[in-house]
């Protein structure tokens, strides 16, 4: 499927948060698409192309980052 992006949620440490900008900078370097930076939490979400094994292993590289999740849907069945 040409196109697809995985959404991420990615976690700054707390000693990359000092120089938020330049984690960010990175990320999109790695090749991630930022959507958001919630600088009080220090998490950053976008999406990166691809498959998503590799998702996590380029943007963990990144000096400053702590984690990296692939964003998850939960849904309910439908009521009765």
């Amino acid at each position: 499927m040409a196109g697809f992006r995985h959404r991420v949620v990615v976690s700054v440490a707390d000693d990359g948060l000092a120089d938020l900008p330049a984690v960010v900078s990175a990320l999109r370097e790695a090749g991630m698409e930022v959507d958001d930076v919630m600088e009080s939490l220090g998490v950053v979400t976008g999406s990166v192309p691809g498959p998503a094994a590799g998702a996590g292993g380029a943007l963990g590289a990144v000096p400053g980052v702590a984690s990296v999740e692939l964003e998850r849907e939960v849904g309910l069945p439908p009521g009765e």
